[in-house]
């Protein structure tokens, strides 16, 4: 017989088993959520076949994209930088020093062919290798062996340089020989060029030529099956085959060049393929001191025996790009404010193409994919991507978003708010003099009866959702294809107006880029770019809302970055925008327009940004405090009249701040100085043991609600949350010893201290998140007792016993008062790249600690399993009361996984935003890809299920309906009958 005892530990079992997991049906997938794939600013392009080219970039990532449509069809993420890449119909080949491998690659499906691993004490040379047509591989190790590589990746034979030869080597290929080039040493008085000649097949020396030249010699260049380099005033070139030294006067084969003195042989650069070098010469113009690039066409003729002019392409600010197709030359380069010409040669066709040159910066790089039909690669300054045909874009990536340095979640207007006000309220200070009640209460009315017009969508819609969940309407508006997702904004049209969702699911994802981009996103259109900006020379590292979207104010960012100053120094620059068009926003209030310039520039070395909880009383922005260490100065943007007045009487009196010095952490209260000026004065300074380093900080999240000010327990009893809104944590490291403190960062004083042993801090990383009134840490224990990763959590109360409390009203930092701490530590599954944590509306929902894996996977993990007090014993029946888990590891569940199975790569900072439905959090992670998602972890409770039947429900109360109306008058007619009897 079963027992209530048993029943309930049955019962709470099963409950055990059913943790919140966010796992979604195969038709969910995508449908929500949305993953943008990067490769980040592209180095170089190969074209691997007629559909497809090859993009190595700088985040280390070699792809192969459609030529057609500009989508990844395959990847590869490499561990570290290469040190060469080549391609032939064989395949991609790569070699790396760390480690050490060269490895062949299948260029169809990006999958990997053989490796070849060198010994320890041997290494790559910097000269590009040979990959021939039938997979077989020449690869130069160091500066004096060059081996042969089967097809199959292993050694067919080693050729050793002679010692006599110089260090610098290239190789290259012709008629069934490798050309070992021993450049000449540069401090050598009597410097030769050494050619060996090598078989192919046996690797045996057939024949060595040397080849002197002046000890002035520089500019090595090789093009084709020639040697060029220069010589004071002279351009000499020999084929690699022959000795045959030919010569030209540099300034006598440019000469109908306007600029011809501009090409002296320290300023010039030599670029070349096949029988085509185009010479380009870099310098100032005098009168402005701005760079100029000067260009030029030769071409070898005379079985390279001469050199003939061909075109001049004129001086341009940017140098743009050069590349070469079989036979063909191509000189890319800006000719007008937004065009840009393609000049073929020896074809002699020119091609001008119209583009927009401020959304993306000058040319940076160039690659043609094809001459018929024409097609044509370009990379930006800004690492904007675009294919051209000869007259218009086919298709464009937003690379910039590879190399997000910031981002954040934007609030849109409410339609009928935001354009009740617009329309009705939007007077000049003369035209609200004259208006009258009967004028504003007539444009009310107009304004009513032409939003009649969207009365019938309204039904439609409402209608249509019967079908479905509330949240089905994102699905269904839902069109547009990732590849559209990821395209560059072109300006094309005027952005829409974006307004909030009934639910506040959509938002916008503003984010700035280290290559000076800001990015607006819709999340509700699968990551659609709604407009972006792109600012020449800056970097840019931080981003602040400043002003949300509120009736008849548009919403205000900041964009703060690195840039140059007019002298070309370092400086940092502000931008502020309107979040909802990207344009700079100018004050329309006379008083402050002279200090709230939309761009500001400034020399002082910024170290510390912070956002401030005041907002100046004349555009009602949130004012930002600046921060320089040298001078000890704090700042306030904007610094207006106005604003420092309500500053000095609001804010300054309670103004601390803490800041991470070489030594540990420093505290500051700002004060007020000579005439009117700021000043941090330090007030703490905790200094580190000697030996210790700081591995990582905490900060309290931005948006940060607190439902409940103390946890209910099993027997009704309540533990008050210690909630400290000045409270970090310090994570240090002495050898293998990590040390976790919390400080009070007004006072500095240390509210808790905990070590642990062994852990391995070199090759694992240690990550930590702060919410309420918990911290959780992950890192890498060696100890014998419990190796392996490791989720410690941290939650501080006001005492150690139930229902203990501060007896006080209000908090203050400098009460004497000395938090109790309850902590667990639990096994954890994966290694970590970066922690988040979702926030909601009001805080009632339970948290999710978000995981970002370096297995291109993303994970929430519910704070319910990392409870520190989780019962190691049988459950007792007030921990049953409670909903406590019995202590475990935290378990290895694909459920949590919020990616499933995408490949999300390089994931470096995850940030969270509340939506107006208090179980949903939306999620946003950045670092090579980029993600969006909802995370609901106490499940959706405050909105019906789309397996809901609405239908059912309209039937059922159309048939009460109904029943009521027939039934109504046959009970009147009973009642009445029975009163006659």
């Amino acid at each position: 017989m079963i027992t209530l005892r048993g029943l309930l530990l049955l019962l709470f079992g099963i409950a055990c088993l059913s943790v919140p997991a966010q796992a979604i049906y195969e038709s969910q997938a995508g449908a929500f959520d949305w993953h943008h794939t990067w490769i980040g600013h592209p180095r170089e392009a190969f074209n691997i076949d007629d559909n497809h080219v090859l993009v190595y970039s700088d985040r280390n990532v070699f792809a192969s994209i459609s030529k057609h449509t500009g989508a990844i069809e395959w990847r590869q993420i490499l561990d570290s930088q290469l040190i060469n890449l080549k391609t032939s119909d064989a395949g991609i080949l790569t070699t790396s020093d760390d480690p050490k491998r060269a490895q062949l690659w299948n260029k169809t499906n990006g999958h990997l062919v053989w490796e070849h691993v060198l010994p320890e004490e041997k290494q790559f040379g910097a000269a590009e290798p040979i990959l021939f047509e039938d997979g077989e591989t020449s690869l130069l190790l160091g500066n004096n062996e060059l081996i042969k590589l089967s097809k199959e990746g292993s050694i067919v034979w080693s050729w050793i340089k002679p010692e006599k030869e110089g260090n610098k080597l290239k190789i290259r290929e012709k008629e069934g020989h490798i050309y070992v080039i021993v450049e000449p040493e540069e401090d050598s008085n009597a410097p030769y060029f050494f050619i060996n000649i090598i078989d192919r097949l046996t690797g045996e020396t057939e024949k060595t030529l040397q080849i002197d030249c002046h000890s002035s010699f520089s500019h090595i260049t090789y093009i084709g099956d020639y040697i060029f380099w220069i010589e004071g005033s002279l351009l000499k070139w020999t084929p690699i085959y022959a000795k045959d030294i030919q010569a030209v006067v540099i300034q006598e084969l440019l000469k109908s060049v306007p600029e011809v003195d501009e090409f002296d042989a320290s300023q010039i650069s030599i670029h070349g393929q096949h029988n085509s070098l185009i010479i380009t010469a870099e310098y100032e113009e005098d009168e402005f001191a701005t760079t100029q690039v000067a260009s030029a066409l030769v071409h070898i003729e005379n079985d390279g025996k001469s050199l003939l002019f061909k075109k001049y392409f004129g001086s341009h600010p940017s140098f743009g790009g050069v590349d070469f197709y079989n036979a063909s030359a191509a000189r890319i380069y800006r000719s007008g404010a937004n065009e840009f010409t393609v000049y073929l040669s020896p074809e002699g066709k020119e091609i001008k193409i119209e583009h927009d040159f401020g959304l993306s910066g000058d040319i940076n790089y160039a690659k043609i994919l094809s001459f018929e039909p024409f097609r044509l690669l370009i990379a930006t300054e800004g690492s904007s991507v675009l294919c051209f045909d000869e007259r218009d874009i086919l298709w464009s990536r937003e690379e910039s978003l590879a190399n997000i340095a910031a981002s954040e979640f934007l609030d849109l207007p409410e339609q009928k708010m935001w354009t009740q006000m617009a329309d009705e309220l939007d007077e000049t200070v003369s035209e609200q003099a004259v208006e009258n009640p009967f004028s504003r209460y007539r444009r009310r009315l107009i304004t009513h009866l032409h939003g009649l017009g969207k009365l019938p969508k309204w039904f439609i819609s409402h209608f249509a959702g019967m079908y479905g969940s509330a949240l089905e309407a994102d699905r269904h508006n839902n069109k547009i294809s990732i590849v559209e997702a990821q395209s560059c904004w072109l300006n094309n049209s005027q952005p829409e107006t974006l307004y909030r969702d009934n639910f506040g699911l959509r938002k916008l994802i503003i984010s700035v880029t280290k290559t000076g981009k800001i990015i607006a996103q819709d999340t509700s259109r699968k990551g659609k770019i709604v407009w972006s900006r792109y600012a020449p020379y800056y970097s840019f590292s931080q981003i602040h809302v400043v002003r949300a979207a509120t009736v008849k104010l548009p919403p205000i960012i900041v964009a703060i970055g690195s840039t140059v100053d007019d002298m070309g120094g370092e400086a940092t620059g502000f931008i502020r925008l309107n979040a909802l068009t990207g344009e700079d926003y100018i004050s329309s209030i006379p008083e402050s327009a002279d200090f709230f310039e939309p761009v500001v520039t400034t020399g002082i070395n910024v170290d510390k940004v912070m956002r401030l909880p005041i907002e100046e009383p004349e555009e009602r922005t949130h004012l930002l405090a600046v921060y320089e260490t040298g001078s000890g100065r704090v700042f306030i943007y904007p610094d207006t009249t106005a604003a420092r007045e309500k500053f000095r009487s609001e804010f300054l009196p309670k103004f601390y701040f803490s800041h991470q010095t070489n030594t540990g952490m420093q505290g500051f209260k700002v004060v007020e100085g000579y005439r009117g000026s700021l000043k941090a004065i330090p007030v703490w300074n905790f200094i580190l043991p000697k030996g210790e380093e700081i591995v990582t900080t905490s900060k309290p999240q931005t948006y940060d609600k607190v439902a409940l000010l103390g946890r209910a327990l099993g027997n009704r009893n309540v533990a008050y949350k210690y909630l400290n809104p000045h409270m970090f944590a310090l994570i240090s490291r002495k050898g293998t010893l990590l040390k976790v403190r919390i400080l009070d960062a007004v006072k500095g004083s240390v509210l808790y201290e905990t070590t642990h042993d062994n852990v391995d801090t070199t090759t694992n990383q240690v990550h930590i998140i702060q919410a309420e009134n918990w911290f959780v840490y992950h890192f890498w224990s060696n100890d014998a007792r419990a190796k392996g990763y490791q989720a410690v959590v941290l939650e501080l109360f006001e005492g150690k016993h139930e229902n203990e409390r501060i007896e006080s009203t209000t908090f203050s930092s400098f009460d004497n008062i000395q938090p109790y701490v309850n902590s667990a530590a639990f096994a954890f599954p994966y290694p970590v790249s970066c922690m988040g944590v979702t926030t909601t509306k009001n805080g009632i929902s339970t948290k999710a600690i978000i995981f970002g894996l370096p297995t291109h996977q993303i994970v929430s993990v519910n704070k319910r399993l990392l409870d520190p007090r989780r019962p190691r014993d049988k459950p007792t029946k007030e921990d049953m009361e409670e909903m406590l888990f019995p202590y475990a590891p935290i378990p290895d569940e694909r459920r949590f996984f919020l990616t499933y199975d995408l490949d999300v790569a390089g994931i470096q900072t995850i940030i969270t935003s509340p939506s107006l439905l208090e179980s949903t959090s939306l999620v946003f992670s950045y670092g090579l890809d980029t993600f969006y998602s909802r995370q609901s972890p106490s499940r959706q409770f405050d909105v019906l299920s789309e397996d809901f039947s609405k239908v059912q429900l309209l039937l059922t109360m159309i048939g009460l309906g109904v029943a009521i109306l027939i039934s109504g008058p046959i009970v009147r007619r009973k009642r009445v009958n029975a009163l006659w009897k």
